[in-house]
C-alpha cells in the first residue's frame, strides 16, 4: 500500500493525540469544576457553622428556643444579627427553626411563629448533628423575598448548640450569596487551568518524537498486516462462497437425484400389480414415464461427471465433420416435449468442424434449459450461422428471462436464480456451467442476451476452424469425418434401463470420457 494514499502515521498520530488531549483537557476541567464547587461549597458549610457557633450561639444564650422569641428577645438578637451576620454582604437570611418546624427567628419578621410542616422530616437529620446544603435558585413561592438579595443562593442548615458539647437546641438555616461560593470556584479554576494546560501540551509534545520514531515500523507493518489481512478476506469469502454453495448443490442434487428415482420405482410397483400390469395401455403408458425419468436421472449423471471431468481436464478434444442439423434433431428426440415446442432452423448440410460430444452437451444443456424457464406453450428456437470469425449457434426462448444484475452470475458453477427451496424449476445450477466450460474448451465464447419477462438468447460462437489451442493436459486430434447416426442410436431406453454399454455412435460416445 503506497504511502501517498493515506496521510502519513505521524500526521494521523499526531491528529488522534490531539483529539484525545483536548478530550481529557475537557473532562479535567469538568472534574476540576466539580471539585472545585465542592470545595466553595463546604467553604460555605463551615462558615454557616462559624457563624451558628460564633454569633448565634452566645446571643441566644438563655433564650426558650422551644416557642417563638417574645419582642425584647427578638429586637436584642435581631440586632445582635444585623449588626454582626448581614452586614458582610455574604449572609443576606437567618432563620432559627425548633424540632416541629415553626420558625422561632427569622430577620424578617413575619415569617416568625410559622411552621413549615415540610422541614420537618429534613430537620430531624439535622438535629441529629448533620449539616446540610443545598443551592436554591429561588424558584418557589416562598422564596419571593429572597430574590431581592441574590439570584442564586446556598442555603446552609447547622445544628445549633449552646455550648460545643451541648445538646442540639434548634436548626439555624443561613443563606449565602451564590455569588461568593461563585468567585472562589473561579478562582480556583483560574489558578488551576493553566497548569493543567501546560501539563497536557508538555505531555503531548512528548509524545510526538516517539511516534516519529516508530512510525517507519509501523507503517512497514501495517502494509503487511493489510495485505495479509486482504487475502484472509479473499479466501474467508471464496471459502464461505464454495460452502454455500455445496449445500445448495447437495440440496438440489438430492432433491434432483431422488425425484426421478422416486417416480421409475412408483411406476415399476405400480406395473406389479396384476390388474394394471396386463393392461398394455397403461404399462406403455408407465413405461414411457419411467423412460422419461431415466433419462433425466441419466443427463444429471452426465452433468454431474462431466464437471468433474472438465475441472480435472481428462477429456481429449476430439475435432471431426459435425452435422449440427443432427445433432439437434438428435437432443430433440431426446428431450420429453422437446419434438413439440423446438423449432430447428439449421441447414441440411451444414456441418462444422468441432468436437462432437461437446457440442452435443452444450446444445442438450441450452435447449433444456430452455424449456424449462419459458411456459410449455410457447416455442424454442435453434439455428445456426457462418461469419467470418466462424459459426454461431443459438438457442432462442420467450420465457421469464435473466435480469441484467444476474447475467454475469449464470455461468458459475452450481449458480441458480432462483435458490429457494420452493423454486419451481428444477437442477442443480450445473447446465450453464458446462456449457460455458466445454465451450472455452473449444477456444469459443457464450453470449447471451436477454430481458425479464421476455426471454433469451445464448449464442455460441466457435472458431472457422474448429482447431482449440492443443496442451498437454487437453490433447486435441482430429476424427476422420462419418456419417452422423440416427436418433435412435444416440438415445436408446433399452440401454438406458439396462445399464449396457452405448454402440460407438451413441450417447456414450458422445460423452466420451465421462
Amino acid at each position: 500500500m503506497a504511502s501517498t494514499e493515506k496521510p502519513h502515521l505521524v500526521l494521523r498520530f499526531a491528529a488522534a493525540s490531539l483529539a484525545a488531549f483536548v478530550l481529557v483537557g475537557a473532562v479535567g476541567m469538568v472534574l476540576m469544576i466539580r471539585y472545585a464547587r465542592e470545595r466553595a461549597e463546604r467553604a460555605g458549610e463551615f462558615h454557616s457553622t462559624f457563624v451558628a457557633d460564633a454569633v448565634l450561639a452566645p446571643a441566644l444564650a438563655g433564650v426558650d428556643l422551644s416557642k417563638p422569641l417574645t419582642d425584647s428577645e427578638y429586637e436584642r438578637v435581631f440586632g445582635v444579627v444585623r449588626e454582626r451576620i448581614l452586614t458582610n454582604g455574604r449572609d443576606v437570611r437567618v432563620k432559627i427553626f425548633d424540632a416541629n418546624g415553626t420558625v422561632v427567628f427569622s430577620d424578617s419578621r413575619e415569617i416568625v411563629g410559622l411552621r413549615f410542616e415540610e422541614e420537618a422530616e429534613e430537620l430531624a437529620e439535622i438535629f441529629d448533628g448533620a449539616v446540610e446544603s443545598d443551592i436554591s435558585e429561588l424558584t418557589a413561592a416562598e422564596n419571593v423575598e429572597e430574590r431581592k438579595f441574590a439570584d442564586k443562593l446556598l442555603e446552609v442548615y447547622v445544628p445549633l448548640r449552646m455550648t460545643p458539647d451541648g445538646p442540639v437546641v434548634a436548626v439555624a438555616e443561613l443563606y449565602q450569596d451564590y455569588a461568593f461560593i461563585q468567585a472562589d470556584i473561579d478562582a480556583f479554576v483560574a489558578r488551576m487551568a493553566p497548569m493543567l494546560a501546560v501539563a497536557l501540551l508538555v505531555l503531548y509534545a512528548a509524545t510526538l518524537p516517539i511516534a516519529h520514531r516508530a512510525s517507519r515500523e509501523l507503517r512497514r507493518r501495517n502494509e503487511q498486516l493489510n495485505e495479509l489481512l486482504e487475502n484472509e478476506q479473499r479466501t474467508v469469502a471464496e471459502l464461505r462462497d464454495l460452502n454455500q454453495r455445496m449445500d445448495d448443490f447437495l440440496a438440489a442434487a438430492s432433491h434432483e437425484l431422488r425425484t426421478p428415482l422416486t417416480s421409475i420405482i412408483g411406476y415399476l410397483t405400480t406395473l406389479r400389480h396384476p390388474d394394471l400390469g396386463s393392461d398394455s395401455a397403461v404399462r406403455a403408458e408407465f413405461l414411457e414415464a419411467a423412460d422419461g425419468q431415466t433419462k433425466r436421472l441419466l443427463r444429471l449423471i452426465t452433468n454431474l461427471l462431466s464437471a468433474s471431468n472438465m475441472e480435472e481436464g481428462s477429456r481429449a478434444v476430439v475435432i471431426e465433420r459435425v452435422d449440427l442439423a443432427a445433432i439437434a434433431r438428435a437432443v430433440v428426440a431426446e428431450l420429453p416435449g422437446a419434438a413439440e415446442r423446438v423449432r430447428i432452423d439449421i441447414p441440411a448440410d451444414r456441418a462444422v468442424p468441432t468436437d462432437r460430444g461437446r457440442i452435443t452437451e452444450v446444445l442438450l444443456n441450452l435447449i433444456d434449459n430452455a424449456m424449462k424457464y419459458s411456459r410449455p406453450d410457447t416455442p424454442v428456437e435453434v439455428g445456426a450461422s457462418a461469419d467470418a470469425e466462424g459459426f454461431r449457434l443459438w438457442v432462442s426462448d420467450h420465457g421469464v428471462g435473466i435480469d441484467e444484475s444476474e447475467q454475469s452470475s449464470i455461468f458459475e458453477r452450481f449458480h441458480q436464480v432462483d435458490q429457494s427451496a420452493t423454486r419451481q424449476v428444477g437442477g442443480v445450477g450445473l447446465g450453464l456451467y458446462l456449457s460455458g466450460g466445454l465451450v472455452r474448451e473449444l477456444d469459443g465464447r457464450i453470449e447471451v442476451t436477454s430481458s425479464p419477462g421476455r426471454g433469451s438468447t445464448f449464442t455460441v460462437v466457435l472458431p472457422a476452424g474448429g482447431m482449440p489451442q492443443a496442451s498437454p493436459e487437453r490433447p486435441t486430434r482430429r476424427r476422420p469425418e462419418r456419417p452422423v447416426p440416427q436418433a435412435s442410436k444416440f438415445f436408446s431406453p433399452a440401454r438406458i434401463a439396462t445399464g449396457s454399454q452405448f454402440s460407438p455412435g451413441g450417447i456414450g460416445q458422445l460423452h466420451s470420457g465421462l
